[in-house]
């Protein structure tokens, strides 16, 4: 992979400037490059305090019908055993980022202007569009939402800091804006 120069060179700065061992510096962390956790296993052996930033979504893999509530366990399903091999195989492994997004519905999302595989209007990289999933306005006329919608929305956030091992708060709020 080509980040090895890169991420290397940052990491022999960083430590120069600022020391190795405990309290020496801060902990440097890298950002996974969307190749995912497992190709960093065991990358920088006996490296000074690092760490790997993955950043997760539902919504850019295959697009589902399935309401809110039917997609919670989608990210323990997919982050929760990633997170605890990649806290095993490279070291300390932290979600950098995370969207409670389960479609590509979210304006702008896949590029100005190019629409969404959800409700058919993005074309791919041959002109061609894609199949329908269903409509977009569920997801994005936040103003129809139910209680039954924000219930799932939470039980899908608290699932996703669960699969990815964060220590969240008591109370949590969902906003959105547009």
């Amino acid at each position: 992979m080509c980040y090895c120069l890169s991420y290397l060179q940052a990491y022999e700065i960083i430590r120069a400037a600022g020391g190795t061992g405990s309290g020496n510096g801060p902990i440097v962390s890298y950002h996974d490059a969307f190749f995912g956790a497992a190709k960093w296993a065991g990358w920088l052996p006996g490296a000074d305090r690092i760490a790997l930033d993955l950043h997760t979504y539902v919504c850019f893999g295959p697009q589902s019908d399935q309401t809110i509530a039917e997609q919670v366990q989608k990210p323990c399903a997919a982050w929760g055993a990633m997170m605890n091999t990649s806290m095993g195989a490279f070291g300390l492994t932290a979600a950098g980022e995370f969207s409670n997004a389960v479609t590509d519905c979210g304006k702008w999302v896949n590029g100005v202007g190019l629409g969404a595989r959800y409700d058919g209007t993005m074309q791919d990289e041959t002109g061609a569009g894609n199949a329908r999933t269903g409509s977009c306005q569920t997801w994005t006329d936040w103003t129809t939402w139910d209680d039954a919608m924000k219930q799932g929305t939470m039980q899908f956030t608290l699932s996703s800091m669960d699969a990815l091992q964060v220590q969240y708060p008591v109370m949590i709020t969902i906003r959105v804006s547009y």
